[in-house]
């Protein structure tokens, strides 16, 4: 029983790696956005407020990804519902 409890809480640990690299997609994402918007306000700077004012909303957006990833991480490693699960139809 406690082996394949070792591998629910590594699956779950996994798990939560793989949630955290949303957070790196996110930062390269944006990284993105933000030099295409400077592009593109270097290339017709009379629209720098309206790209500006994308660009913001954008980020937003795109940054809630990344803080979802992380909750998801945190809730898998500090409060991982696989283990109850797991202990319930152990017995």
């Amino acid at each position: 029983m406690l082996e394949h409890l070792a591998q629910v809480l590594a699956a779950g640990q996994i798990a939560a790696g793989i949630a955290v690299l949303s957070g790196l997609f996110c930062a390269i994402g944006q990284g993105n956005v933000a030099a295409k918007a400077i592009e593109s306000i270097a290339r017709q700077p009379e629209a720098k407020g309206t790209i500006t004012q994308s660009m913001f909303i954008g980020l937003a957006m795109s940054e809630t990804v990344g803080i979802y990833g992380l909750l998801i991480a945190i809730i898998l490693l500090f409060a991982n519902p696989l283990v109850a699960i797991f202990l319930q139809y152990m017995g």
